[in-house]
């Protein structure tokens, strides 16, 4: 499925749940604070108090899955424009049944018959979504867009005891 692998890692990075596709990557980094530089703790310090808006990052995976699908056939100033103006809810019923029609690609034995299916089904959405036009039924001499990979969600807890017994940071096991 076009674009699957972009798509999976931003989710996975956002904490973003697909219906059934739920999977959930963290890395934990374990560190003496003595054997930290100052630096790297402020960096990490700041990468746990911002994080991109839920809104803009179903924005951006929207528009890469269409433009993954379509190409130069999709209107991605156009589509980003509709897509701006709808609330986050709506936004997040568009991304997950988008989502799950490129999981069921990705996951068909017979790829062309996958694409034709993804983009019946990213059309209906188009359609549905009030943003038909978005889609071009020719080719355009438009410019494929690059899509940065947000920064990974990111947090930071601080204890200052050495173990990880009943007074560590996690509950006990009991």
């Amino acid at each position: 499925s076009p674009g699957i692998t972009f798509q999976r890692l931003v989710r996975t990075e956002q904490g973003l749940p697909v219906k059934n596709y739920q999977s959930s990557t963290v890395t934990v980094l374990l560190l003496n604070r003595s054997e930290v530089q100052s630096e790297f703790l402020s960096i990490a310090r700041r990468l746990s108090s911002s994080e991109p808006a839920q809104h803009s990052t179903l924005l951006l995976l929207l528009q890469h899955l269409y433009q993954a699908t379509f190409g130069t056939h999709c209107d991605l100033d156009g589509l980003g424009r509709l897509l701006k103006s709808k609330p986050l809810e709506e936004l997040s019923e568009l991304y997950a049944s988008a989502a799950d029609a490129q999981e069921a690609a990705a996951a068909s034995p017979d790829p062309a018959l996958a694409r034709e299916r993804l983009q019946a089904v990213l059309r209906d959405i188009a359609g549905a979504a009030s943003f038909p036009g978005a889609i071009a039924g020719e080719a355009q001499p438009r410019k494929l867009h690059p899509f940065p990979i947000p920064p990974a969600r990111c947090y930071t807890y601080s204890w200052d005891q050495d173990n990880f017994g009943e007074s560590g940071p996690w509950p006990s096991s009991r």
